[in-house]
C-alpha cells in the first residue's frame, strides 16, 4: 500500500460539540452527560427529559463560555434564541 496517497489531516465533518446536558435520575442515583452541536437537539433533549419526568436534575452548560442555559434545580431557563 505504500503507492497510495495521502493528502494529509482530514478535517472534521461534524462541528465542535457546544452544550452539554447533564441530567440525574433518582434510582438508582445515575447522572450522564450528553453533549450537542446544535442548540436545537440539546433543547429536545430537556423537553423529552421534562415530559417524560425521569430526571430529577437537568442543566444545560454551553461549553463555550461555561454558562448555565437550563437549570431545572434553580428554575434557570434561557430563552432558545440565546442559546
Amino acid at each position: 500500500m505504500s503507492g497510495w496517497q495521502q493528502s494529509g489531516p482530514v478535517s472534521p465533518i461534524w462541528p465542535p460539540d457546544r452544550f452539554e446536558v447533564r441530567s440525574a435520575r433518582p434510582i438508582p442515583d445515575f447522572r450522564s452527560a450528553e453533549r450537542y452541536a446544535f442548540a436545537p437537539l440539546a433543547q429536545e433533549a430537556v423537553a423529552r427529559m421534562r415530559e417524560a419526568q425521569i430526571a430529577t436534575q437537568i442543566q444545560v452548560i454551553r461549553l463555550d463560555d461555561g454558562v448555565v442555559l437550563f437549570d431545572l434545580a434553580v428554575g434557570v431557563e434561557a430563552p432558545p434564541e440565546t442559546w
